[in-house]
């Protein structure tokens, strides 16, 4: 043997060992790097604030029922096990004073872990780390997140919705991923009961077997879901539907979300232009689709269909069950154009629609290297240009840990005080807290 050939077998020893030891904590950073973006987007005042069902459902709950159980605990008719499972968490493992910091915090982490099962399922479509990273950094850095969904509980069903059509196209490589996209799926389908809409995408390679994790999970959680909106049906009532209007504000909670950012910037547009600015904006995202539909292949002309019929899907499905005088855009005068807002029906839209841009890249990918690094440079700076959000929701407060200071004093001051409300945002939601959680 010569002395060149015993030197090969070292150097195939060690490369296992090494990616393994790479890709740890590179997973880890990049984890730990998502969650301070995605926290970054809020502002002090919302970082500290608690919002809407977060507050008066969730953690009131979590307050006074400790069961594990509970967590299955119907709401509105549907089930909410991720926020519920969360909050729980925040109960048990943190003071109540950094509550609302704590909610914040893990819900970007969950963001984030939602980005990264996004990348790690993209590699059905492309092995190109940079298109996958793409689609990753929506989950993220997406124009209307922070206005709303980004920061809280009460909407992570809104980035699992987004994050199921991933899971259904990743075929299974072991046993472990399997278990994990079939749990991943389940929690999805246990949070949010509009993941049915996704059932479609069964088709898509119908009897491959390593497809069928992520459909058993999504199974489950569905039918866990029917039963229980069917047990316990929602008391929201139903308001009568402007088709017109549905239509109208697809377009305007989708690609002039994505291209304008802000609620302000689109009514101004409206105002001072009429329709035309609205159409513009939609106009690349048409002839991305049209293209894709075209030139793609079949597996690419699958993601663009599925990617525009979820943003269409999602946004018609909430617009006509929340539909209101603030969804009836068709009606708007000038009054109603100055407080339009765009919010947490708007998010998963854009999503869906700006994933068409990385969508191009793959079909360039081999063909023309120079077309998809224009198109990657381009969506970079789309994503970057709305990072800081010029208002936000829980903008105003109020602060929690402010409440909880002053119920403390209160609960103190009087010993035959039990409960005191501490204000949350929007408007009038509180949570009851016990006095015994406040005393020293």
């Amino acid at each position: 043997m010569k002395s060149s050939d015993r030197n090969v077998v070292p150097m195939k020893i060690n490369v296992v060992p090494m990616k393994i030891g790479w890709i740890i904590p590179s997973t880890f950073g990049a984890v730990l790097a998502g969650t301070l973006v995605a926290f970054g987007r809020l502002s002090p005042t919302a970082q500290g604030t608690i919002w809407a069902e977060d507050g008066a459902v969730f953690l009131q709950d979590a307050l006074s029922r400790r069961g594990l159980l509970d967590v299955f605990a119907p709401y509105q008719g549907y089930l909410h096990v991720v926020p519920r499972a969360m909050t729980k968490f925040v109960v048990r493992f943190f003071s109540i004073d950094d509550f609302a910091i704590a909610v914040s915090s893990l819900s970007c982490l969950l963001i984030t872990l939602i980005a990264l099962m996004v990348f790690h399922c993209s590699r059905a479509l492309t092995t190109n780390v940079l298109i996958r990273l793409a689609w990753a950094s929506i989950t993220i850095f997406v124009a209307p997140g922070a206005l709303e969904t980004q920061g809280n509980f009460a909407n992570i069903h809104w980035y699992l919705l987004w994050l199921v059509p991933w899971l259904l196209i990743k075929p299974t490589q072991s046993k472990y991923e399997g278990v994990l996209l079939f749990v991943v799926a389940a929690l999805a389908s246990l949070t949010e009961i509009l993941t049915v809409m996704f059932v479609p995408l069964f088709l898509y390679r119908f009897k491959d077997k390593a497809l069928l994790p992520a459909r058993l999970g999504l199974l489950v959680g569905i039918t866990c879901q029917i039963i229980t909106t069917l047990s316990y049906p929602r008391s929201a009532p139903f308001a009568p539907v402007n088709v017109a209007s549905v239509a109208e504000g697809w377009f305007l909670n989708s690609s002039s979300a994505v291209i304008f950012g802000t609620s302000r910037q689109i009514s101004r547009n409206i105002l001072n232009f009429g329709v035309l600015p609205v159409v513009l904006a939609a106009l690349p995202f048409f002839l991305a689709f049209l293209y894709l539909l075209l030139k793609g292949s079949m597996r690419i002309r699958v993601a663009a269909l599925s990617f525009v019929a979820a943003s269409v899907g999602v946004w018609t499905a909430a617009a006509v069950f929340n539909f209101s005088d603030t969804f009836d855009y068709s009606e708007f005068g000038v009054t109603q154009w100055g407080a339009f807002l765009l919010g947490r029906y708007s998010t998963v839209p854009s999503m869906f629609l700006l994933a068409l841009v990385p969508l191009l890249a793959v079909l360039w990918e081999k063909t023309s290297p120079k077309a998809t690094t224009g198109v990657l440079a381009a969506f970079l700076v789309l994503q970057c240009l709305y990072f800081f959000p010029s208002s936000a929701f829980r903008q105003e407060g109020p602060l929690w840990a402010t409440g909880v200071a002053t119920a403390r004093v209160a609960c103190i001051a009087d010993p035959g005080m039990t409960e005191y409300p501490i204000g949350t945002a929007p408007g009038a939601w509180k949570v009851q807290v016990h006095c015994n959680d406040l005393r020293p």
